[in-house]
């Protein structure tokens, strides 16, 4: 079996002492000219050495992880989100542990907990409810952490979302203009779910201020939608359907192919739209883009300035990330 590589043996093979390579592996070249960092770099490289995560925690006290939580992994929103937050830290020291939360408060509280256990030094999470006092205890433990795609009112952490309110009234204006009748809005349970109810609130005062009917309809993870519901509707007037996210904006088109209903002529629809196909969907689907992956890479950063010391008041970071309509022809 192949002998293990120590410090010493990189210590040795440069000719400095032990400390100075542990100072180089955890990030102290202050005090080091940059020709003794090269030949450490170069050392390392060539023995193949690896330094213990172990013991590089119980001298510096850090771990260099980051924990990321998830509502939905299935998501394409959740995966471009995370391809901005990787991308971003793959340029620094930190390494990413991902997590599913499934969209449940009990998962969620679970995983926390393990991030706490495993010493991570900040967590970006997509928070399954709006209650505060869920996440208090990464507070407690000084753990900085920051909220992705969706907020907490009233509590200490920053966020970084779209400009939901704004995006969605803009589209609403067209709906009015287009003298729809009825408006069904589709959507994963809204309760306690701040993106969502910011969403839905906003098509239902539009609606309300119009004199259009709203409807909600909420689903399941199985997104089961009894599609007489919907013709039931379309009777009373003209109709258009409002996805609040991509995956139910999917399962809806499908549900109208399948049924034969003509859009926009049987029923308008639109929605956000995670997946970025709804320009190859006959006949064009008008729906809202939302910039996941800058979403990702915008936290990312906004953590990372965090964990390097910069006072929150001094981070000028914009924390709501516009989000822009893709006019088709659906409505």
């Amino acid at each position: 079996m192949e002998k293990k590589v120590t410090i010493s043996d990189v210590a040795k093979y440069v000719g400095v002492s032990k400390s100075t390579v542990s100072q180089y592996i955890n990030g102290n070249h202050q005090k080091m000219s940059a020709d003794t960092r090269e030949k450490i770099k170069k050392a390392i490289e060539k023995l193949n050495y690896r330094p213990s995560k172990q013991a590089q925690f119980l001298t510096t006290r850090k771990s260099n992880l980051i924990g990321v939580v998830v509502a939905d992994i299935s998501n394409m929103y959740s995966s471009l989100l995370l391809k901005g937050i990787s991308q971003y830290f793959e340029h620094t020291n930190y390494h990413l542990i991902i997590v599913e939360a499934a969209n449940s408060e009990i998962k969620e509280q679970r995983i926390l907990q393990k991030l706490v256990d495993q010493n991570v030094e900040g967590i970006i999470i997509q928070p399954s409810n709006d209650n505060s006092s869920n996440y208090q205890f990464i507070a407690n433990n000084q753990i900085p952490m920051i909220l992705v795609d969706r907020e907490i009112e009233d509590s200490p952490w920053l966020s970084v979302t779209t400009d939901n309110e704004a995006i969605v009234a803009k589209l609403m204006q067209s709906i009015v203009e287009k003298s729809y009748k009825n408006i069904i809005v589709v959507s994963q349970p809204i309760h306690k779910v701040n993106t969502r109810e910011k969403r839905y609130n906003t098509i239902a005062d539009i609606s309300n201020a119009n004199k259009l009917n709203v409807h909600l309809i909420e689903v399941d993870e199985a997104h089961y939608i009894d599609i007489k519901q919907i013709t039931e509707i379309t009777k009373t007037g003209k109709t258009a359907i409002f996805a609040l996210n991509g995956t139910v904006l999917l399962d809806i088109i499908k549900l109208i192919n399948k049924n034969n209903l003509i859009i926009p002529n049987d029923i308008g629809i639109t929605g956000f739209d995670d997946f970025n196909v709804t320009d190859i969907i006959s006949p064009g689907i008008t729906s809202i883009n939302q910039p996941s992956k800058l979403i990702g890479s915008t936290v990312a950063e906004l953590l990372d300035l965090i964990l390097k010391g910069t006072p929150t008041n001094k981070i000028d970071v914009p924390t709501i990330i516009k989000s822009e309509i893709d006019w088709r022809h659906s409505l």
